[in-house]
């Protein structure tokens, strides 16, 4: 099982899984930054396709898997946009990003972690 100091740093967004095929490629850099503080808990932020804005979470964790439980709020295009999510392991080195707005729209991307900075922590951030 993967630990709270795994999801820090900066993840690629490689698909929009319920969108068209080249939505990532309306942002410049498609990803998620995660900053872990000494208490586990988690803010970041995002960008990809036509959204961008600001995650705020904490860990969960059972006897087999952990995942990270987050609200966010920010822009796409020119509405605002805010709801909660999930970050898991999918597979391998593969994590499923799950965005469920208040809108009632529910979307997931793929990311992969980048190896530039993959132990970013509150104190580093700082």
């Amino acid at each position: 099982m993967v630990i709270e100091s795994e999801f820090a740093g900066k993840w690629k967004v490689i698909e929009a899984v319920d969108m068209v095929e080249d939505y990532l490629s309306q942002s410049p850099d498609p990803h998620l930054l995660i900053i872990v503080d000494e208490k586990n808990m988690v803010t970041g932020s995002y960008q990809f396709g036509t959204q961008d804005g600001y995650i705020d979470g904490q860990f969960e964790k059972d006897e087999v898997s952990l995942k990270l439980i987050f609200s966010f709020e920010g822009w796409d295009e020119a509405d605002l946009v805010n709801g909660s999510g999930t970050f898991s392991v999918e597979s391998g080195d593969t994590y499923l990003l799950t965005m469920n707005y208040e809108s009632g729209n529910t979307f997931s991307f793929r990311c992969q972690a980048t190896h530039s900075d993959p132990t970013t922590t509150a104190n580093d951030a700082a």
